[in-house]
């Protein structure tokens, strides 16, 4: 019974470590191809910024400017002046 044993304990070992091994590895080979992703990203980011027309691209920039561009253009002229004129 001893013998059988240490042969079921040595090959527990040897799976217990090639699991361990086989984790470190995938890992390893996980963060290589997020790493590559985020490359990918930052090109096609540095690609589509030159792309961009003018008027979309100072707009880009800021989101408040957008929320802004986009609520002036949804009154005309005069309800904006009087919404804004708090004097009167």
């Amino acid at each position: 019974m001893g013998t059988a044993q240490e042969v079921i304990t040595g090959l527990m070992s040897t799976i217990a470590y090639a699991v361990i091994v086989f984790a470190v590895v995938k890992i390893y080979a996980i963060s290589v191809e997020v790493s590559e992703i985020k490359e990918l990203l930052r090109d096609i980011k540095r690609n589509t910024e030159d792309h961009l027309p003018p008027a979309i691209a100072a707009h880009a920039a800021s989101p408040e400017s957008l929320i802004r561009a986009v609520h002036a253009s949804s009154y005309p002229d005069s309800e904006v002046e009087e919404a804004g004129d708090v004097t009167k």
